[in-house]
């Protein structure tokens, strides 16, 4: 009971303070000078302080301007930035300006998950009032809720749209909102619908960059309804690019819905250097790129690779090394989907002087006759994918097998069994992600070998990039569902465990 009590004392004193305050600070300069960032701690000058861009001073005083009633001008506020702009951190910055100058308020956030809400917006929140000595005392922390000396709270929440229908918060903030795509997400959405008790007084936050024309359909609607139907603010102000010449802000206001939306798409921070971006763009698809560092819309496929990258990577006999095939340790993966679709063998190995580079070594296909299924152990005079499996364990020093464990596992089975090889089911899921990602990296760098082969170069160029819900990897899929990409699915596996195993 005694912390009960003295937390409670805390409050009331808090309360009692906010109450004596005849005028609540403005909200840029306030956020300047009590919240804090550990980047800059060691600044003299700012010993830790956060210090904003003139965009986001200009558009976070229209965010949180009033009119002539002392209500709030908008009810929905969209801060749509590219990444690595402060997004999160900025919307932890009005959580905790607002939760402190409102007495006993309800403020939420939250992301796709509760981990996400909490380890972004949240945890900037709570570093900030760590950080700053003349808040950390007066803040207290239960769970994912943390309380402000004016009883106001500030809360991570789940996505649970029953459990949290009705709430009277005067700020809601949704993090990441590309990726509301799920029936639940979006009526979370509908249910953190603003009180009319506290109209004008409160607002949504929404905090993202842009997502995936095919799925982030509830950001999409926003930015229909801020950027489309909207008009722009200030056409004629212009602010600092980081990388180019100065432009306008892409700053707009619906009057209609009481809307503001900020949809930036330039680096506009001076931590935005053209090196930092060169960098990206050498380990992201063009689609990762645009979406996340230009905040542009993009599909959630794209071309694997350009056909280009991969012809690139095609060495002439005179370039190719000489090695003992008995003694080179070789990986071959396989891939198949269902009866009437194709069957892709894949072979490679280290280059002998290259560390990192890659050889393909055999590579063969097999497709069925119209009406009839593979036959997968075939004849001498036309092997199928089982006879050639063997003659390849027999003359190469074969030290894995990787497959598909969709179609192939019974057969991968019986030859395991036998002791043909080492047999490794390949899994779909996590180490396809990593292992397409790799694929595509070794492309890109040159370090996979071929020579060219016609029916490896069909399928790379078959092949589209779906990005992961993530945003870290991608998945090779079929560019149309007719199209075949067997050997290239083969070769990613491939050439993860020839990596992996580092022999």
């Amino acid at each position: 009971m005694t912390l009960l009590n003295d937390l409670a004392k805390q409050f009331d004193d808090g309360i009692n303070e906010h109450i004596r305050r005849t005028n609540i600070p403005e909200a840029v300069d306030w956020i300047e000078r009590q919240f804090f960032i550990p980047e800059t701690r060691q600044d003299p000058k700012l010993r830790g302080r956060m210090v904003l861009q003139d965009y986001q001073r200009d558009a976070l005083r229209e965010a949180l301007s009033r009119d002539d009633k002392g209500n709030y001008k908008y009810s929905l506020i969209v801060w749509s930035d590219i990444k690595k702009s402060a997004k999160s951190t900025i919307a932890a910055a009005v959580n905790l300006y607002r939760a402190h100058w409102t007495e006993w308020g309800e403020f939420y956030v939250i992301a796709n998950d509760l981990k996400q809400a909490d380890s972004r917006v949240n945890h900037y929140l709570r570093r900030a009032i760590e950080l700053n000595s003349r808040l950390s005392k007066k803040y207290s922390r239960l769970g994912y809720r943390m309380t402000s000396p004016t009883g106001s709270y500030i809360e991570a929440i789940p996505i649970d749209p029953s459990g949290e229908a009705g709430s009277n918060a005067d700020m809601i903030t949704f993090s990441e909102l590309w990726g509301a795509h799920e029936k639940d997400k979006e009526n979370m959405w509908s249910e953190m619908t603003l009180s009319p008790t506290k109209h004008g007084q409160s607002f949504r936050w929404v905090e993202s960059y842009a997502g995936f024309q095919e799925e982030s359909e509830l950001l999409y609607t926003l930015y229909e309804l801020g950027v489309r139907q909207g008009r722009q603010l200030w056409p004629e102000r212009l602010y600092e690019v980081t990388d180019g010449t100065p432009t306008p802000l892409e700053l707009f206001v619906n009057e209609d819905a009481r809307m503001l939306c900020l949809w930036n798409t330039q680096p506009r921070c001076p931590w935005q250097t053209k090196e930092y971006y060169a960098s990206e763009e050498s380990v992201l698809t063009p689609n990762q790129f645009l979406r996340m560092h230009r905040n542009q819309w993009v599909s959630s496929t794209e071309t694997f690779v350009p056909v280009e990258w991969w012809d690139a990577c095609m060495r002439s006999d005179a370039e190719w090394p000489d090695y003992d095939k008995t003694r080179q340790s070789q990986v071959i993966a396989l891939d198949a989907a269902v009866s009437d679709d194709t069957f892709g063998i894949w072979m490679g190995c280290r280059h002998p002087t290259i560390a990192g580079d890659v050889l393909t070594t055999f590579v063969q296909r097999w497709k069925p006759v119209q009406g009839h299924k593979i036959d997968f152990v075939g004849t001498e005079e036309k092997p199928g994918p089982e006879l050639t499996l063997r003659r390849l364990i027999k003359e190469y020093n074969v030290v894995e097998v990787a497959y598909d464990p969709y179609q192939l596992h019974d057969m991968a089975t019986r030859l395991k069994h036998e002791g043909l090889a080492w047999f490794k089911s390949f899994s779909q899921g996590a180490d396809r992600l990593t292992a397409d990602s790799q694929f595509r990296a070794l492309i890109r760098e040159r370090r996979l070998w071929h020579r060219g082969e016609p029916d490896l170069r069909e399928h790379i160029n078959n092949a589209n990039a779906q990005v992961d819900k993530e945003d870290r990897r991608l998945r090779i899929v079929k560019r149309i569902e007719k199209l075949k990409i067997d050997l290239a699915v083969a070769a990613s596996m491939g050439t993860h465990e020839v990596l992996r195993l580092n022999l």
